[in-house]
């Protein structure tokens, strides 16, 4: 039931897939045989950017961390000033409060760096040892009254001040109490 038609169409798409294939074939084996050159593909591509993630190969070894300086640098007092815009709010803006935020005294560090010597430092307030507050003598004098004073029942069981040697883990230094006793006006 084939028409002339048919067979001639049919003969057309069966001569042109083989003129495809022999084309392919004929290529494929020119580019693999390197008969023909072939441009790299980052020659041919537009320099636009890559969306590949690249993972940089470091020349030199990181610095392996420093626990004592890291703790020098977040413990102790900045050495510049941060400027920022005060004064130069937008128009229409009030300043409606003030926050300030003091910083706990020097402290006994709470975790020990490991293979480290736990350091020898002394937490026993005395008056006549620097650094000292003009009001620290009053403090362990009030402090060392012991029942006399009101206390809540959790805060009862617990020493009223420090009465050992070696600090223990957080504990606040006669520094630490001197930084707080100089602070204390401000938090009022």
């Amino acid at each position: 039931m084939h028409t002339p038609r048919m067979k001639l169409a049919q003969s057309r798409f069966i001569l042109l897939l083989a003129l495809a294939a022999v084309l392919a074939i004929v290529s494929f084996s020119l580019q693999f045989l390197h008969l023909i050159p072939t441009a790299p593909v980052s020659e041919v591509r537009p320099q636009g950017k890559s969306r590949k993630r690249v993972i940089p190969v470091p020349h030199t070894e990181p610095p392996k961390p420093d626990p004592i300086y890291e703790a020098y640098a977040y413990c102790n007092i900045p050495t510049h000033s941060e400027l920022g815009w005060e004064g130069h709010g937008p128009a229409g803006y009030k300043l409606l409060s003030v926050q300030v935020m003091i910083r706990h005294g020097d402290r006994y560090p709470l975790y020990a760096i490991p293979k480290t010597k736990r350091p020898a430092i002394d937490c026993t307030l005395v008056p006549h040892r620097n650094p000292s507050h003009p009001q620290l003598g009053a403090f362990i004098r009030h402090m060392s009254r012991g029942g006399r004073s009101r206390w809540d029942a959790v805060l009862g069981a617990l020493p009223r001040l420090p009465s050992h040697g070696v600090c223990e883990m957080g504990e606040l230094t006669q520094t630490g109490n001197n930084h707080s006793s100089h602070n204390q006006p401000y938090s009022q």
